[in-house]
């Protein structure tokens, strides 16, 4: 007996046109297939009924396709692209996006001396056996306006017409913003070789002078070639191209290349080709992340690729350049389309085309290239925009990931290492990595005393209210007996920051402690709120102080909190004295003996002294152990 093999070709049709994150991916493979076909132009239309059903037009004046090009477009698994073209597309899949649609219809011919050839399909991804007619344009089809309203009249080419596109998400297509925005991320005309050049306008002016800069930029892999998108959304009157939009907030898109725009703006195919990276500008001045205006590339024309064909662009920009390049992301108070964490970072890539996200390759390099140097804020990488890529990435069928990671995830790491190595030899980016880390130090700081200062208040108006909402008091609970005066609450010494706050407790419960404690939340910010007993304590008079319990304090262990959020730290045990602080070698002050305990008895053995901005503050450091007697066998210190 023989087992005879059984293919459903129709739910594999369905798949392939279903199997997609987003439907401006139609828009990827429309311009790859358009580039790989030898188009200068490609027209994109969409417009909604009233039914709010999206129909796209795709156009462009390539080569247009033939007999087998026609069955590979309408087939599966089969592409008629030359092997020895530098071709985006080889799978034959991602044309199969536009079949989850009501209606896919095609003009197509190879010369202005031949007429339109038209296929036409109802629910394609639903017939993917039915053979499919050839016929002639005719005056009447709706295909000839397409090819009027483009100029194809006179030339070769393909006109797709897509009617009622199936995707959940097709309204994306009605938004010029976010088609401009992807195009520019994802797509072919996004090259991500324009990073290599100091400004935008070098880019530019290379590819119009055929400049011998380009031989660097590993041309046998992706040809430096313009294509140019001219795009008519959601009812627009006119086609216009990628970041020439005639509404105010579509000249944001090329707002910060002012310079590039005059000198291009009667080539906008090369105007909008390239990833736009903000111009090369160094900041010395910013002291907050906020204000950071500056941006550094790491990599150039002569240093982004290794023998064995991984090549880089790496580049890091501050916030505030970052605000004033991408008016389309969104952020606090601006309404937009991504936010940077979504966008930035470091992505694997192949014909120079962005894949898939892969941060965390990102972070491994910077652990290991600088060891602590670099090890702030890992959890938000939006100031870094590193572009990888390696033709031997082998893509999934829709494109949006790398089946092959594991094998090249460590090539990429050591490259990455290599890059950063070498980057921390600048001194341009060493003078930047440290403004971030100070920068970086200083939102924090800021973040941590305003949420202690919240929580200060909040617990005193919890205090001074009449109905004390949720609030419970120990020495009112009945039904239990109390323990005798002589009752023994033996239990080890702690281990442990938590430890010692249950050992507080149990001594706040049973004896008159000099902070009271009223909240406490260790999972952000510092530990806890308390009432104040002894006045004395603080040269600053208030009735609730901020409190911080350490295990032990000593001048070797940093804070790992700021001192202007604390105003008493509670240890089991005091260390070494000497300089300590908030952060390793960030926020310095002194650990010293206190010249004079105010508690009785005088737990309040030590203290931290700071200066910030010319101003003298004390931190008492109340030592729990001193209470216990140092006989027994019970330690002191941990």
């Amino acid at each position: 007996m023989t087992i005879k093999r059984n293919f459903d070709i129709r739910n594999l049709v369905r798949e392939l046109s279903e199997n997609k994150v987003s439907a401006l991916e139609i828009l990827r493979e429309a311009i790859s297939n358009a580039k790989d076909h030898g188009a200068t132009r490609l027209w994109l239309k969409t417009a909604k009924d009233q039914r709010n059903e999206v129909t796209l037009v795709l156009a462009d004046d390539g080569e247009g396709m033939d007999h087998a090009r026609l069955e590979a477009f309408w087939g599966v698994g089969a592409s008629a692209k030359g092997h020895a073209q530098q071709s985006i597309g080889y799978k034959g899949h991602g044309t199969k996006l536009y079949f989850d649609c009501r209606r896919l219809s095609v003009a197509t011919r190879v010369s202005a001396s031949e007429p339109w050839n038209v296929t036409r399909l109802d629910m394609p991804h639903e017939h993917a056996d039915d053979e499919i007619p050839e016929s002639t344009l005719k005056p009447s089809d709706a295909l000839q306006r397409e090819i009027e309203e483009t100029g194809l009249q006179d030339s070769a080419g393909t006109v797709i017409l897509i009617e009622q596109v199936g995707f959940e998400d097709r309204s994306e297509l009605l938004d010029r913003a976010k088609i401009e925005s992807y195009c520019d991320w994802f797509t072919a005309i996004g090259d991500i070789r324009a990073g290599l050049f100091q400004h935008r306008i070098d880019w530019h002016r290379a590819i119009a002078r055929s400049d011998e800069i380009l031989s660097e930029l590993r041309l046998h892999e992706g040809e430096i070639r313009p294509i140019e998108v001219r795009l008519r959304v959601n009812g627009e009157k006119a086609y216009m191209p990628v970041g020439m939009g005639t509404a105010s907030r579509d000249r944001n898109f090329l707002a910060a290349w002012g310079d590039d725009v005059k000198e291009h703006r009667s080539q906008p195919g090369l105007l909008a080709y390239g990833h736009r990276f903000a111009d090369e500008y160094q900041s010395a001045g910013a002291g907050r992340m906020r204000d950071d205006k500056s941006a550094l590339r790491l990599t150039t024309p002569s240093t982004w690729a290794t023998e064995d064909g991984i090549s880089i662009v790496a580049r890091v920009e501050g916030h505030r350049r970052q605000l004033d390049t991408y008016l389309e992301a969104k952020w606090q108070g601006h309404q937009g389309i991504y936010s940077f964490e979504d966008r930035f970072g470091l992505w694997l890539c192949r014909d120079f085309i962005p894949i898939t996200q892969r941060n965390d390759l990102l972070r491994k390099a910077l652990d290991e290239a600088s060891g602590q140097k670099l090890q702030f804020e890992l959890n938000n990488l939006r100031n870094w925009k590193v572009f990888v890529n390696h033709q031997s990435f082998r893509l999934t069928a829709n494109r949006n990931d790398v089946s092959n990671r594991a094998v090249i995830d460590v090539k990429v790491v050591d490259a990455l290492v290599t890059v950063l190595k070498e980057a921390l030899k600048n001194r341009s980016f060493q003078e930047w990595v440290e403004r971030l880390k100070r920068a970086t130090f200083e939102h924090r700081r800021e973040r941590e005393i305003k949420q202690m200062s919240d929580r200060l208040e909040e617990a005193q108006q919890w205090i001074e209210s009449k109905t004390k909402k949720d609030g419970i008091d120990p020495m009112d609970v009945s039904g239990l007996p109390t323990l005798g005066e002589n009752y023994s609450l033996l239990l080890k010494a702690p281990r442990s920051e938590q430890e010692l706050f249950y050992v507080y407790g149990l001594l706040a419960g049973r004896f008159e402690m000099p902070i009271h404690v009223i909240e406490y939340d260790a999972s952000e910010g510092v530990d806890a709120i308390g009432k104040l007993r002894e006045p004395k304590l603080l040269a600053e008079r208030r009735p609730f102080v901020r409190m911080e319990f350490k295990l032990e304090v000593s001048a070797d262990n940093p804070i790992h909190h700021f001192f202007d959020a604390i105003d008493v730290i509670v240890c089991w045990a005091v260390g070494k004295q000497g300089d300590i602080f908030e952060e390793s070698s960030y926020g310095a002050g002194k650990l010293q003996k206190r010249p004079m305990s105010v508690l009785t008895p005088p737990i309040d053995t030590h203290e931290i002294i700071y200066e910030d901005a010319g101003r003298r503050r004390v931190i008492p450091v109340l030592e729990i152990s001193e209470l216990f007697p140092k006989t027994g066998g019970r330690r002191k210190k941990p």
